[in-house]
Parts: C-alpha cells; sequence; structure tokens
C-alpha cells in the first residue's frame, strides 16, 4: 500500500543504509535516480517487508536490469500523483483568484450604486425649492443607468460563476480518474497491489463488524520464467493479460481479483466460506488449463499453461499479512506437490 514516509534514521545508520542502497543499484547497473534510491534504502532498512519481498522476487528473476519492474514497484509502493495534484492546486489557485476579483468588482459597483440611490433619496426627500427639475431629472437618470449597468455586471458574474463551476467539476472529475487509474495494474488492467492491500483491509473489517465469511486466494502462474526465458517478455506479458482476463471471467458480483506482484494473483472472495472459495479456485484452475495459448499472427503453440492455487479462510484473530502468509503458505504447498491444483490452509 502506498503511504507518506518519515525518516528518523540516525546519521550513523542512514549513512549505512546509504552505502547498502548504492552498492544494490550498483549490482544490479541500476541508474540512482530518487525513485530507484527510495525504493533500496525502504529494502536495505528493512522498513517495509511487503517491498522487499517484491523487490527480491524480481532480483532473483532478472537477467538485465530490471528498469521496468523497478518503475512498477514505484507506482505501487509510493505516490506518483504529486505532480498532477500540484498542476490541479494551481489551476484551482487561479480560478479562486479570478472568481475573488469579481467578487470585488462586484462589491466596488454595489458599493457605488448605494451611493447613488442614497443620494436619490436625499433629494426626494429634500424640501421641493431646495430640488430644481434638473437636479432630479439628472439623478434619476443616474439611477437608472446604474441600474442597468449593475443588472449587466450580475448577468457577466453569473456566467463567469457558470463557467468556474464546469472547470471546477471537470478538475474532480479529471482526479477521479487519476485516482481510479492509480488503482489498477497498467500492464493486465485488473487491480494493482494497492488497491488489493485497501481491499483486503476493508473485508477484515467488514467480516469483524458482521461476522460473516471471507475467503483470499492467492494464485500463482505455473513456469511462469519459462514462458519468459523461451519466447521472450513479449510473450509473459500476453500470459499475464490472458491470465487476468480469465480470473475476471470466472468471478461475480463484489469478488476482487487483483495483480498481486509478477505473476502472482489475489482474488477475495467476499460473505465466502471455505468450501465456496476452493469450488471457485477449482473453476479458475480448469478454465486456464484448458485454455490455448497460440499467436494468432504465425498460429504457433506455446503449450499448455497451469495455475496453483492456495486458499484460507479469514479468520477473527487475524491481521491482514497473517492471513496473506497463510494463503501463501497453501499456495506454495500446491507447488510442491505438483502445481496446477488448489490447496487450502
Amino acid at each position: 500500500m502506498t503511504h507518506k514516509i518519515t525518516y528518523s534514521d540516525s546519521l550513523s545508520k542512514s549513512s549505512e543504509f546509504l552505502r547498502l542502497a548504492i552498492s544494490l543499484l550498483a549490482r544490479y547497473k541500476m541508474p540512482a535516480d530518487p525513485h530507484n534510491y527510495q525504493i533500496s534504502y525502504e529494502h536495505v532498512s528493512g522498513r517495509n517487508e511487503a517491498l522487499s519481498h517484491d523487490l527480491e522476487h524480481i532480483l532473483e528473476q532478472s537477467k538485465s536490469p530490471p528498469v521496468k519492474q523497478f518503475k512498477n514497484i514505484y507506482d505501487v509502493y509510493f505516490e506518483r500523483d504529486e505532480e498532477y495534484l500540484d498542476i490541479m492546486r494551481l489551476e484551482l489557485r487561479q480560478i479562486i483568484s479570478s472568481m475573488l476579483k469579481d467578487f470585488g468588482y462586484s462589491h466596488n459597483e454595489l458599493s457605488n450604486y448605494s451611493k447613488t440611490l442614497t443620494q436619490f433619496i436625499d433629494i426626494l426627500d429634500s424640501h421641493p425649492s431646495s430640488a430644481s427639475s434638473n437636479d432630479l431629472l439628472e439623478k434619476t437618470q443616474n439611477v437608472i443607468d446604474e441600474t442597468h449597468s449593475l443588472s449587466q455586471s450580475q448577468q457577466t458574474t453569473e456566467q463567469k460563476m457558470s463557467t468556474i463551476i464546469a472547470e471546477i467539476d471537470l478538475l474532480r472529475k479529471e482526479l477521479d480518474q487519476v485516482k481510479e487509474e492509480s488503482k489498477k495494474d497498467t500492464l493486465t488492467g485488473i487491480a494493482n497491489r494497492k488497491a488489493f492491500d485497501a481491499e483486503l483491509e476493508q473485508s477484515i473489517l467488514t467480516s469483524r463488524e458482521n461476522n460473516k465469511p471471507f475467503c483470499l486466494l492467492m494464485l500463482d502462474i505455473d513456469h511462469f520464467k519459462a514462458f519468459n526465458d523461451n519466447y521472450g517478455h513479449l510473450v509473459g506479458d500476453k500470459v499475464l493479460r490472458y491470465v487476468a482476463g480469465s480470473l475476471k471471467r470466472n468471478i461475480k458480483g463484489n469478488d476482487f481479483v487483483a495483480r498481486y506482484g509478477g505473476e502472482e494473483f489475489g482474488i477475495i472472495l467476499p460473505m465466502t466460506g471455505i468450501n465456496g472459495a476452493i469450488t471457485v479456485a477449482e473453476q479458475i484452475r480448469e478454465a486456464i488449463s484448458s485454455g490455448k495459448l497460440t499467436d494468432k499472427a504465425t498460429e504457433m503453440t506455446y503449450g499448455k499453461l497451469t495455475i496453483s492455487i492456495g486458499v484460507t479462510q479469514f479468520r477473527a484473530s487475524d491481521l491482514g499479512h497473517e492471513l496473506i502468509e497463510r494463503a501463501d503458505k497453501a499456495l506454495y504447498l500446491a507447488k510442491e506437490r505438483g502445481r496446477d491444483r488448489v490447496e487450502k490452509l
């Protein structure tokens, strides 16, 4: 999950972490830019177990500098929409400044209009002999002119306000879009790790409040590294998209699917007990193993694709990471027992 970070390391500790972080980047020939350094610092300092788990998994499989994978990690664990929000703040400030300026003009006009009306009332209240007909006609004309001017000014202000409201509404919609996009995995189009963590936290809270069960599935593509090694990363990306699509087709209702990291996926099944979750897991496993991976252009077949699945049910005492660890243990058990199978814990 993305988080705001505060550091309180001592000078000696931060110096040690600096050396380790730079050494890590140099070992994998990664540029020491601020984003890569932040990932490395978080890892070597041991402050973010989930990030370290994902990073170690990537580094184990990397034969070339994992530039793309580092970017994906940063997208998952750190805020990336600061620049957009800064632009939005600037735009909103300009809009509000313009609006206040218009209000200033309106205030001045209203003040002047008030003075004109006061003067007109004074003439009307005065003794007939002290006010000539010319004065009365002149002041009457002034009131008519300023009333007309104020009416036009109000129409202009209303038009500007309508424009401002439309601009603010557009900015709000753009911000909503940015937030939604920040929760999606760019490769597969399903939810990403950040969205998964948030959904799992909410599922735990809901289950505790309502005393209703829910289950977690952790899924991993079997022999995925072989696809990348034999056919290249482009085919590997197609495999990930294919699996993501299959998972979406085999869940329903409020079920939630996300790419957890690499070739691992997570599915949250609300209002579902362990037996129902195993049934869903078997449907998913069979759907993927029965499919065929072929290149439409060359009609080349990439072989059979299978997936291993670990299933567990939430327990009232579970913390989020404990639930994930138990599902992962079930997943590893499925791998050890031959892959292309479902195991529960």
